[in-house]
């Protein structure tokens, strides 16, 4: 999947680079759920995309989106990207007049994107006339709950099919990078560990932050213990600098 071929994926793709505001306070705080997926990237390896939609009233309808992408294993290594806009749900696609589909509005010029809701827990990508992709490259992101080192000691549960996102923040250029230590019924299926990007604004300053983002998918009832320490490889004997811990149980 180094490169993507087919001319309408890479149209629809074109503008993923760019970066928008943050949705308004009221937006923020009504969200209504988060995505994640690896969506086919035009030059390079994958495009890790996590998608949250907000309403801009408790039980409202979608009103805005917030977008976070990462470009994998670029020539210049993995790189993020963040946009934000107005959303709105429609309905009606080049083939069923019925569907229900997001449609995700840029404010800063970026191309217009559009997702078919497939079901409760996917989104797919279509293309900008709303058709499906005639590609076999993975282009549907799934509804995942996110946690950061703030949610540290917390239990969670989740569904079978659901996503989960772990989001740490880091800083390599120390030595230290964050490995995990699991537990319990081997309820989650590890998709991708520590993909590691720079903050976003850093601009490849040297000794910036970034984070490690660690995904998993909840494939199995049970649960399961992630716990998370931070440190340099090569330090035995040498107690972790930080470290986080989650429950998460599959139904």
């Amino acid at each position: 999947m180094r490169v993507v071929t087919t001319l309408i994926v890479a149209g629809v793709l074109a503008g993923c680079a760019g970066t928008g505001g943050s949705p308004s306070t009221s937006d923020s705080a009504n969200l209504l759920g988060t995505y994640t997926g690896l969506l086919p990237c035009a030059d390079c390896a994958g495009l890790r995309t996590d998608l949250r939609l907000y309403s801009a009233h408790p039980g409202g309808e979608v009103s805005r989106y917030e977008m976070r992408e990462t470009y994998i294993a670029t020539r210049g290594g993995d790189r993020t990207s963040e946009r934000a806009g107005r959303a709105k749900l429609v309905h009606g696609t080049a083939s069923d007049k019925a569907a229900s589909v997001y449609q995700l509005d840029a404010e800063r010029g970026d191309a217009r994107l559009y997702f078919l809701r497939a079901a409760d827990n996917e989104l797919r990508l279509l293309d900008h006339d709303k058709r499906e992709i005639p590609s076999s490259v993975p282009r549907s992101l799934y509804r995942a709950i996110a946690l950061a080192e703030a949610d540290s000691g917390k239990a969670f549960e989740v569904s079978r099919g659901e996503r989960v996102i772990v989001r740490l923040a880091s800083n390599r250029t120390t030595g230290y990078r964050w490995s995990l230590l699991t537990s319990g019924t081997e309820s989650l299926t590890r998709l991708a560990a520590g993909e590691y990007s720079q903050d976003v604004g850093a601009d490849g300053k040297s000794g910036a932050g970034g984070t490690e983002s660690w995904y998993f998918q909840a494939s199995a009832t049970g649960a399961e213990e992630l716990r998370f320490e931070y440190r340099r490889p090569w330090e035995e004997n040498v107690p972790a600098a930080k470290s986080a811990n989650y429950t998460v149980k599959v139904r």
